[in-house]
């Protein structure tokens, strides 16, 4: 069950997209929901893109706040990763 949509009942706004899932083959929480950013510059939109990086940032810049110690290696490595797309995207 997710609080977010099907695509049936919200197809102009904010509705279920993806599926995620664990690479490691664990089950997913069925009650979790997920948000998926889109981070490289391959997309049409590039006003989606950029909110997704802007995310991405708010996200790397609150775990590295001191607030998340043990994310602090993820926020680190999530801010270089979409500085290096950013870099790579005309």
């Amino acid at each position: 069950m997710s609080a977010i949509p099907i695509m049936r009942d919200n197809p102009h706004g904010l509705h279920q997209r993806y599926r995620v899932e664990k690479v490691n083959g664990e089950a997913t929480d069925p009650m979790a929901t997920y948000f998926v950013l889109r981070l490289d510059g391959f997309g049409r939109d590039g006003q989606h893109i950029a909110a997704c990086r802007a995310a991405a940032r708010a996200y790397a810049d609150y775990v590295t706040s001191g607030e998340c110690p043990h994310l602090a290696t993820v926020g680190v490595q999530l801010r270089t990763l979409v500085d290096n797309l950013e870099r790579m995207t005309p």
